[in-house]
C-alpha cells in the first residue's frame, strides 16, 4: 500500500472558497459587501489602501478585485494603474464599487470587468461578483 502526501490529496466534497479582495476606505461599505458575499460562500479580504491591496495580490490569487475608485489616497486608481503596467489581464477581473460621476466611470468601462454604482441593491452586486467569479 503507498501512501500519498497530504498536499496531493484532493476531497471532492471540500469546496475551495473564491476568494475576493475589497478594496474600500468606508467601514460601513465593507461590512455589507463582506457579510453579502461570505453569505454566498465566497472568502472576503478587506483592505483600506491601494497598498496594502497590492501587497496582498502580490501573496495571494483573487477571482475578484472589488475598488473603491475614489479614495483620498491610494486606492482602486493605485491598483488599476499598477494592473496596466504589470498584469493587464486582471483588469478583467475588477469590479468597481464607486460612487464616481458617469463621466469618470465611463472612462473605466472599457478596461474593467464590471462596475456597481453606490448606492447599489444587494442583488446587483451579488450577481456581477458571481458573473465575475465564474
Amino acid at each position: 500500500m503507498t501512501s500519498c502526501p497530504a498536499e496531493t490529496v484532493k476531497l471532492p466534497f471540500f469546496k475551495t472558497k473564491r476568494r475576493v479582495l475589497l478594496l474600500d476606505d468606508d467601514a460601513s461599505i465593507r461590512r455589507l459587501v463582506s457579510a453579502l458575499l461570505r453569505s454566498r460562500g465566497f472568502r472576503v479580504d478587506e483592505v483600506t489602501s491601494g497598498l496594502a491591496a497590492l501587497d496582498l495580490m502580490a501573496r495571494e490569487d483573487y477571482a475578484v478585485l472589488i475598488l473603491d475608485l475614489m479614495m483620498p489616497h491610494e486606492g482602486g486608481v493605485t491598483v488599476m494603474r499598477s494592473l496596466r503596467e504589470s498584469e493587464p489581464a486582471k483588469l478583467q477581473r475588477v469590479v468597481l464599487l464607486t460612487a464616481a460621476p458617469a463621466a469618470v466611470v465611463a472612462s473605466y468601462a472599457h478596461e474593467v470587468g464590471a462596475i456597481v454604482q453606490k448606492p447599489f441593491t444587494p442583488e446587483q452586486l451579488v450577481s456581477t461578483i458571481e458573473r465575475i467569479a465564474s
